[in-house]
C-alpha cells in the first residue's frame, strides 16, 4: 500500500515538474518577438546600445505586442500617405544655403520630417552639409545615422539614401527594446527644387 501512495507521489512530483519546465522554455518565450524578427528583420538591443544612440529610450512607453505589429505594419504599407515640401534658399556670394524640408505623414498619425542642409554653387554643384529629422510619434523613436548623396547620371537629380532605425519598448513577458531597420531614399531635382523621400521598412 505504501508502494503505491509512493508512486502517485512521485507521478504528480514528476508532472508539476514538467510543467514548470513547459513553462520556462525559452522557446515558448521567444515566439511572440519571432512575429517582429521574421517580419520586420526587428532584433532586441541592450542597454549599452541604446545609451550609445543617446537616444533616451526609457523614455518610451511600453506598448504591447500587438501594438508594435499593428504600427509597423500601418508603416510598411502607408496607403494613405501625405507629402509636404518646403525648400529654402539663401544666397550668399558664389553659393546658396539650401534646406529641404520634406515630410510624409502616415495613416494621419505617423510624421517623419527630413531636412537635409545643403550648398549649391553657380557651377551647378551640389554639397551636402547635414540634416535633422523628426518623428512625430510618442510611441516609437527614430534615429538615422546620416545620409549619402551622388548624382544621377539619368535624371541629373541628386539621389540621397540612409540607413535608419526605429526603436520601440515592447512588453514580452519582460520590457524588451526592439529594433527595426529603415531604409530611406529619395531625391532633389535643383531645376525645379522638386524632392520626395520613401522608405523601405
Amino acid at each position: 500500500m505504501k508502494a503505491i501512495h509512493l508512486m502517485i507521489a512521485m507521478l504528480v512530483m514528476m508532472s508539476l515538474a514538467s510543467c514548470s519546465a513547459d513553462g520556462n522554455d525559452p522557446v515558448e518565450n521567444s515566439v511572440s518577438t519571432y512575429l517582429l524578427e521574421k517580419t520586420y528583420g526587428a532584433r532586441s538591443v541592450t542597454y549599452e546600445e541604446n545609451n550609445a544612440d543617446h537616444l533616451k529610450l526609457s523614455e518610451l512607453p511600453a506598448i504591447s505586442l500587438s501594438e508594435a505589429e499593428r504600427i509597423l505594419s500601418a508603416l510598411r504599407k502607408h496607403t494613405d500617405a501625405q507629402e509636404e515640401l518646403d525648400v529654402q534658399a539663401a544666397p550668399q556670394g558664389e553659393q546658396t544655403w539650401l534646406k529641404i524640408a520634406m515630410k510624409q505623414t502616415i495613416d494621419h498619425k505617423y510624421a517623419f520630417t527630413i531636412q537635409l542642409n545643403m550648398k549649391c554653387y553657380s557651377d551647378g554643384s551640389l554639397y551636402y552639409s547635414g540634416y535633422q529629422s523628426e518623428c512625430s510619434s510618442s510611441l516609437i523613436k527614430w534615429y538615422l545615422k546620416g545620409f549619402s548623396l551622388a548624382t544621377d547620371p539619368t535624371t541629373k537629380n541628386y539621389k540621397f539614401e540612409s540607413q535608419s532605425y526605429i526603436y520601440m519598448k515592447v512588453i514580452d513577458n519582460e520590457v524588451k527594446y526592439m529594433q527595426i531597420p529603415v531604409t530611406i531614399k529619395g531625391y532633389y531635382n535643383p531645376r525645379n527644387h522638386e524632392a520626395a523621400f520613401s522608405y523601405n521598412l
